[in-house]
């Protein structure tokens, strides 16, 4: 009897046994979803919000006293913060309240509690050899590099509050946490931390009140008119975001139906006088503030002293010289004449001159491209050189300039051409934000006509980007129809490139020693480094 034939093993197919099959990677990613559901959405908030802070510390605030010399505009701040731990009076170029928090830092940590600082108030600006022997910038760095670090969390609220996804809002905030450019400038005695956290708390209410179903309350615009001035607070250009309170107030139209003309003006003048208030108490606060702490007359014999009394009024020289008591009258005199300071000094700043050697401003329509970096400061020893440089992220940069035409595309073919535009929600925020970013570069054209400007003038409006970035991204998804595993793939490829760019840039901002070659390398796709 023929024996049967042994009937060979089918193999089985690749997608069953392969353990990168994309069945078995989406089986993972379902169970592991699922998993995640289970957990209380407060504890899963926090933890992301733990997790990013935790990264911010790391990226913004670890290593903030390195290095231990002044650079850019370093030699001003200094000495604004100094006089108000000496409680001298004074007047900046910018408003008082990111100088009050330098000046809070730097008393808080006691960095530089042994030393004699009375070199740092005699002038306006200290070069970096006539800083006093010893001196630490870790005191005064420390307020800037910790509000760059919290700020990395109102991103991921902001993003959370776009994408209502807390796993890719937390692969998202990889655009703020691993921006070079606010790494290296966020950590030294700069202003630009502080106006990032609180633009970035508006905007993210400002999001989260545009989704909001039903009235907004009077107290919501309070809060919203408190962040914006506060932003103000710290540089005027953060007025830029008061242009969302029509916006807003537009969008709010559904909660006015049926009112009578009557009822319409109460409606608008609660709303937009509980914005209006918000606004200005924060800023009598913080010139309050400022009187209060500054309260000594500075001295006529020294530079500073002399340019501040020449602008000051009887009324606030009878404050400080006199010790009279802080009344409406002195606190009205005292903003008054700070804002007269800053319209007179902002007049002497030089305009863009790009025939000038080693000009470091640059034109606003360059922003976007990330063209002129500035070297902040390079020291070279033994073959190897050290560079403070403020250079972007390139990918993010330039993923944020193709959001930003992608989104005038998107509006031109649904505008003009009637194409359809997908998820309302989605589209109506990629024409508020690109609203609001063609805003700010006309300002910032208009300010560059008045004086030079800089690479991280641009810094609002590439938050702006990023933010269109997000929205595109999101805007793409849902008229494709995406699953969620997709959505958070492409999200997931994103961060990679984004971290690895930032990895790459890393040396140039955190002061770390490259030889040559290394330096020239990073000038692989567009010059962003002078190598010596």
């Amino acid at each position: 009897m023929a024996k049967p034939k042994n009937r060979e093993k089918q193999p089985e197919t690749t997608e069953q046994t392969s353990p990168i099959s994309p069945s078995r990677i989406g089986a993972q990613f379902d169970a592991v979803s699922a998993r995640i559901e289970t957990v209380p959405a407060w504890l899963r908030t926090t933890l992301c919000m733990a997790l990013v802070l935790i990264i911010g510390l790391m990226m913004y605030f670890a290593g903030h006293d390195k290095p231990p010399h002044a650079f850019w505009d370093e030699n001003y701040h200094v000495t604004s913060a100094q006089r108000y731990i000496d409680g001298i009076a004074h007047m900046e170029t910018h408003p008082p309240l990111g100088k009050l928090l330098i000046a809070a830092g730097e008393a808080l940590t006691g960095a530089n509690a042994d030393i004699d600082k009375s070199a740092l108030v005699r002038d306006k600006y200290i070069s970096g050899d006539n800083l006093p022997e010893g001196f630490s910038f870790a005191g005064m760095r420390f307020m800037p590099s910790l509000f760059g670090a919290f700020a990395a969390v109102m991103f991921f609220g902001l993003m959370f509050a776009l994408t209502d996804n807390r796993f890719i809002a937390l692969l998202l905030s990889s655009l703020y946490l691993f921006e070079n450019a606010f790494i290296v400038h966020f950590r030294a005695v700069h202003l630009d931390s502080f106006q990032m956290f609180f633009c970035l708390g508006a905007l993210w209410l400002f999001v989260r009140l545009w989704k909001r179903e039903g009235a907004i309350p009077w107290q919501q615009y309070a809060a919203l008119g408190a962040l914006c001035g506060l932003g103000i607070m710290v540089k005027v250009n953060a007025a830029l975001l008061l242009a969302l309170f029509p916006v807003l107030y537009f969008k709010d139209a559904g909660a006015r139906a049926g009112l009578s003309l009557a009822g319409h003006a109460r409606h608008f003048l609660t709303k937009s006088g509980a914005a209006t208030a918000a606004l200005a108490i924060v800023a009598l606060v913080v010139f309050g503030l400022h009187g209060l702490i500054a309260d000594q007359s500075p001295s006529p014999r020294d530079p500073a002293g002399q340019k501040d009394l020449a602008h000051m009024s009887a009324t606030y020289k009878d404050y400080v010289n006199l010790h009279q008591s802080m009344t409406p009258s002195v606190l009205f005199a005292i903003s008054r004449d700070y804002f007269n300071f800053m319209q007179v000094d902002n007049k002497g700043v030089p305009k863009l001159d790009v025939c000038k050697p080693g000009e470091n401003g640059s034109h606003p329509m360059n922003w976007p491209a990330m063209n002129k970096t500035i070297n902040y400061r390079w020291d070279s020893a033994n073959g190897m050189t050290r560079y403070v440089q403020l250079v972007g992220n390139q990918f993010s940069w330039y993923l944020g300039l193709a959001a930003v035409l992608l989104s005038l595309l998107t509006i031109a073919n649904h505008r003009l051409f009637k194409m359809p535009m997908g998820e309302k929600r989605s589209y109506q925020l990629i024409e508020v934000f690109t609203g609001l970013y063609v805003l700010f570069m006309l300002l910032h054209l208009y300010l560059g006509a008045q004086r030079v400007m800089y690479l991280y003038h641009y810094f609002i409006g590439l938050l702006i980007s990023y933010i269109l970035i997000v929205l595109n991204w999101q805007h793409l998804c849902d008229f494709h129809g995406f699953t969620l595993r997709k959505r958070t793939a492409i999200a997931a490829g994103f961060t990679a490139a984004i971290i690895a760019s930032s990895l790459f840039f890393l040396p140039l901002s955190n002061h770390w020693p490259l030889t040559k070659q290394q330096c020239e390398a990073r000038n692989i796709f567009s010059n962003v480094v002078s190598c010596q």
